[in-house]
Protein backbone atom coordinates (compact mmCIF):
# COMPACT_ATOMS: atom_id res chain seq x y z
CA UNK A 1 0.00 0.00 0.00
CA UNK A 2 1.61 3.30 0.96
CA UNK A 3 4.88 4.05 2.67
CA UNK A 4 5.09 6.80 5.26
CA UNK A 5 8.57 8.18 4.61
CA UNK A 6 10.33 5.13 5.99
CA UNK A 7 8.79 5.33 9.46
CA UNK A 8 6.04 2.82 8.75
CA UNK A 9 4.22 1.17 5.87
CA UNK A 10 0.46 0.96 5.67
CA UNK A 11 -0.45 -2.63 4.85
CA UNK A 12 -4.23 -2.27 5.07
CA UNK A 13 -7.11 -0.58 6.78
CA UNK A 14 -10.79 -1.36 7.14
CA UNK A 15 -13.63 0.79 8.42
CA UNK A 16 -17.20 -0.16 9.24
CA UNK A 17 -20.16 1.85 10.42
CA UNK A 18 -23.68 0.88 11.20
CA UNK A 19 -26.82 2.64 12.20
CA UNK A 20 -28.52 1.35 15.33
CA UNK A 21 -32.22 1.49 16.14
CA UNK A 22 -31.42 4.32 18.54
CA UNK A 23 -30.04 6.38 15.65
CA UNK A 24 -26.39 6.16 16.71
CA UNK A 25 -23.77 5.31 14.12
CA UNK A 26 -20.80 3.68 15.84
CA UNK A 27 -17.67 3.23 13.74
CA UNK A 28 -14.84 0.71 14.02
CA UNK A 29 -11.55 0.68 12.18
CA UNK A 30 -8.76 -1.85 11.81
CA UNK A 31 -5.32 -0.65 10.71
CA UNK A 32 -2.35 -2.85 9.85
CA UNK A 33 1.09 -1.23 9.68
CA UNK A 34 4.58 -2.61 9.06
CA UNK A 35 6.98 -1.02 11.55
CA UNK A 36 10.59 -2.07 11.94
CA UNK A 37 10.09 -5.51 10.42
CA UNK A 38 6.92 -6.32 12.36
CA UNK A 39 3.25 -6.29 11.49
CA UNK A 40 1.14 -4.28 13.93
CA UNK A 41 -2.65 -4.62 13.78
CA UNK A 42 -5.00 -2.59 15.98
CA UNK A 43 -8.74 -2.09 16.11
CA UNK A 44 -10.39 1.01 17.54
CA UNK A 45 -13.78 2.67 17.66
CA UNK A 46 -14.68 6.30 17.23
CA UNK A 47 -17.42 8.86 16.83
CA UNK A 48 -17.22 8.32 13.06
CA UNK A 49 -15.06 6.53 10.50
CA UNK A 50 -12.26 9.11 10.45
CA UNK A 51 -12.09 9.27 14.25
CA UNK A 52 -11.97 5.46 14.41
CA UNK A 53 -9.15 5.39 11.80
CA UNK A 54 -7.22 8.06 13.72
CA UNK A 55 -7.57 6.07 16.95
CA UNK A 56 -6.48 2.78 15.31
CA UNK A 57 -3.53 4.45 13.53
CA UNK A 58 -2.32 6.07 16.75
CA UNK A 59 -2.70 2.80 18.60
CA UNK A 60 -0.47 1.06 16.04
CA UNK A 61 2.16 3.80 16.32
CA UNK A 62 2.13 4.39 20.10
CA UNK A 63 4.95 2.04 21.14
CA UNK A 64 7.33 2.85 18.28
CA UNK A 65 6.72 6.61 18.28
CA UNK A 66 5.92 7.88 21.79
CA UNK A 67 6.55 11.44 20.57
CA UNK A 68 3.10 11.29 18.96
CA UNK A 69 1.48 11.48 22.42
CA UNK A 70 1.68 15.28 22.08
CA UNK A 71 0.34 15.47 18.52
CA UNK A 72 -3.37 16.25 18.25
CA UNK A 73 -5.74 16.95 15.40
CA UNK A 74 -6.83 20.59 15.65
CA UNK A 75 -8.90 20.96 12.46
CA UNK A 76 -10.42 18.72 9.80
CA UNK A 77 -11.94 20.10 6.61
CA UNK A 78 -13.42 18.51 3.53
CA UNK A 79 -14.21 20.34 0.32
CA UNK A 80 -15.58 19.10 -2.97
CA UNK A 81 -13.19 19.46 -5.93
CA UNK A 82 -15.54 18.72 -8.83
CA UNK A 83 -19.14 19.03 -7.63
CA UNK A 84 -20.61 18.31 -11.08
CA UNK A 85 -19.81 14.61 -10.50
CA UNK A 86 -22.28 14.34 -7.60
CA UNK A 87 -21.46 11.60 -5.12
CA UNK A 88 -18.56 10.52 -7.38
CA UNK A 89 -16.89 13.90 -6.85
CA UNK A 90 -13.30 14.10 -5.73
CA UNK A 91 -12.80 15.64 -2.31
CA UNK A 92 -9.92 17.52 -0.76
CA UNK A 93 -9.26 16.71 2.88
CA UNK A 94 -7.16 19.14 4.89
CA UNK A 95 -6.02 18.17 8.38
CA UNK A 96 -4.31 20.52 10.80
CA UNK A 97 -2.31 19.02 13.67
CA UNK A 98 -0.50 20.53 16.61
CA UNK A 99 2.00 19.46 19.24
CA UNK A 100 0.84 22.26 21.54
CA UNK A 101 3.52 24.64 20.34
CA UNK A 102 3.46 24.51 16.54
CA UNK A 103 0.83 23.56 13.95
CA UNK A 104 1.10 22.03 10.48
CA UNK A 105 -1.22 21.02 7.68
CA UNK A 106 -1.48 17.94 5.50
CA UNK A 107 -3.96 17.10 2.82
CA UNK A 108 -5.00 14.67 0.14
CA UNK A 109 -7.35 14.66 -2.85
CA UNK A 110 -9.24 11.50 -3.78
CA UNK A 111 -12.60 10.30 -5.01
CA UNK A 112 -12.78 8.35 -1.72
CA UNK A 113 -13.28 10.55 1.35
CA UNK A 114 -12.04 7.82 3.70
CA UNK A 115 -8.84 7.30 1.69
CA UNK A 116 -8.18 11.04 1.51
CA UNK A 117 -8.77 11.36 5.25
CA UNK A 118 -6.53 8.43 6.14
CA UNK A 119 -3.68 9.63 3.90
CA UNK A 120 -3.91 13.11 5.44
CA UNK A 121 -3.86 11.59 8.95
CA UNK A 122 -0.77 9.53 8.04
CA UNK A 123 0.95 12.65 6.73
CA UNK A 124 0.25 14.58 9.94
CA UNK A 125 1.75 11.86 12.13
CA UNK A 126 4.83 11.58 9.89
CA UNK A 127 5.31 15.33 10.13
CA UNK A 128 4.85 15.09 13.90
CA UNK A 129 7.59 12.43 14.12
CA UNK A 130 9.91 14.43 11.87
CA UNK A 131 9.38 17.68 13.80
CA UNK A 132 9.91 16.01 17.16
CA UNK A 133 13.09 14.29 16.06
CA UNK A 134 14.44 17.46 14.43
CA UNK A 135 13.79 19.39 17.67
CA UNK A 136 15.52 16.66 19.69
CA UNK A 137 18.59 16.82 17.42
CA UNK A 138 18.67 20.61 17.55
CA UNK A 139 18.65 20.67 21.35
CA UNK A 140 21.25 17.90 21.69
Amino acid sequence: MSSADGYFEVRSYRVSTERSAEGRSPARAQVELWIGGASIVKVASGAGPVHALDNALRSCLADAFPELDEVRLSDYRVSVVDADRGTRARVRVLVRATDGEESWDAGCVSDDIIEASFEALCSTVVMGIMRSRADARASA
